[in-house]
């Protein structure tokens, strides 16, 4: 059974058209399914335990990132598997799992390509992709084996589950994650130059002489400092595509 959950901008009149393909292409595939359209007055959560009690196995994401970001930790806890159907400009999951926009991630949908994935967790939150941070007087400990201090204020920090960083791919199904270093050095007059440091843990806590933002790509969503961020190895199944970057 197949359940659909559509983003609350597709209400907008200008997706009634792409909404329809979708629907037809579900339609013809033999996929389509009850449809739930997201809202701040519904309390979705509660909305999707019912929908799974009762049954449903599979829970169709329709919109972007965001979108997926929200979903994915609402539903994180269950055991379905999730599929994206993409819509709008910022589909960068959707493009890392091999997954074409609109009506032409429907057919993908249909074959049911599943890969048990990891997820990132920082503090009692869930992230599929990665978490940057950026700032100085940062502490990094790793594994509760070795510690990383990082005093300068040049320093950009991406701690990746699912990502094309640095030209590297993070593998979602190693049960690790991909930390990477950069340090930009500013030079007068002259071009700057940056260090690149690349590391794999399994935890990382991230403490600060002050407390700072860490930015979460999945929803856009700011976490502050201290926090403990850990991979769950395969805790999720996802429907991916054949093109996917892992």
């Amino acid at each position: 059974m197949y359940y659909y959950l559509y983003d609350s901008k597709l209400n907008d009149k200008k997706y009634t058209n792409i909404i329809a393909r979708i629907e037809t292409r579900l339609t013809d595939l033999g996929i389509n399914g009850k449809i739930n359209r997201l809202s701040f007055l519904k309390n979705i959560n509660q909305v999707l335990a019912e929908e799974i009690k009762r049954g449903v196995k599979t829970i169709i994401i329709v919109g972007d990132d965001k979108t997926i970001g929200q979903v994915i930790n609402l539903i994180a806890d269950f055991n379905i598997t999730i599929g994206i159907i993409p819509i709008g400009p910022n589909n960068n999951i959707a493009r890392l799992l091999g997954l074409p926009s609109e009506e032409s991630a429907c057919d993908i949908i249909s074959s049911r390509i599943i890969k048990k994935m990891d997820l990132g967790k920082i503090n009692n939150y869930y992230f599929l992709t990665s978490l940057e941070i950026g700032g100085k007087n940062i502490t990094l400990e790793c594994d509760k084996n070795y510690i990383i201090n990082l005093q300068e204020n040049n320093n950009i920090i991406n701690i990746s589950n699912l990502n094309s960083c640095y030209d590297t791919i993070s593998d979602p199904t190693d049960g690790k994650l991909d930390i990477f270093i950069e340090n930009v050095q500013n030079r007068l007059f002259r071009k700057n130059r940056s260090t690149l440091s690349h590391l794999k843990n399994k935890t990382i806590r991230v403490t600060s002489d002050k407390t700072i933002p860490i930015f979460l790509s999945d929803e856009r969503k700011i976490i502050k400092t201290p926090a403990d961020v850990d991979i769950i190895p395969k805790k999720i199944k996802m429907i991916v595509g054949k093109r996917r970057y892992f």
